[in-house]
């Protein structure tokens, strides 16, 4: 919401849909590298950095910057007519 206000609906629901899919797909890539492994240790230091990535990735963002749209975009809902 403080980065892009407009479009707070939309960040939320790719934000949900990430966490969805990390939820889906972490459980097998840690199967997948303990049964090629062999090693329960490799997939928490994984997800340990993972985690410090996002920490990190934290620091990046920037709300006091209002998201500017592309220029040279069309409105959305307005129809143009093919030239």
């Amino acid at each position: 919401m403080d980065i892009a206000p407009k479009y707070s609906g939309t960040a939320s629901g790719l934000m949900n849909t990430g966490s969805a899919f990390a939820a889906i797909v972490s459980p097998l890539v840690a199967g997948f590298v303990i049964d090629a492994t062999g090693n329960w240790y490799l997939p928490f230091l994984m997800s340990m950095g993972l985690l410090l990535l996002g920490g990190f990735s934290a620091f990046l963002m920037h709300p006091e910057r209002p998201f500017t749209e592309a220029e040279g975009r069309l409105p959305v809902g307005r129809v143009v007519a093919a030239e």
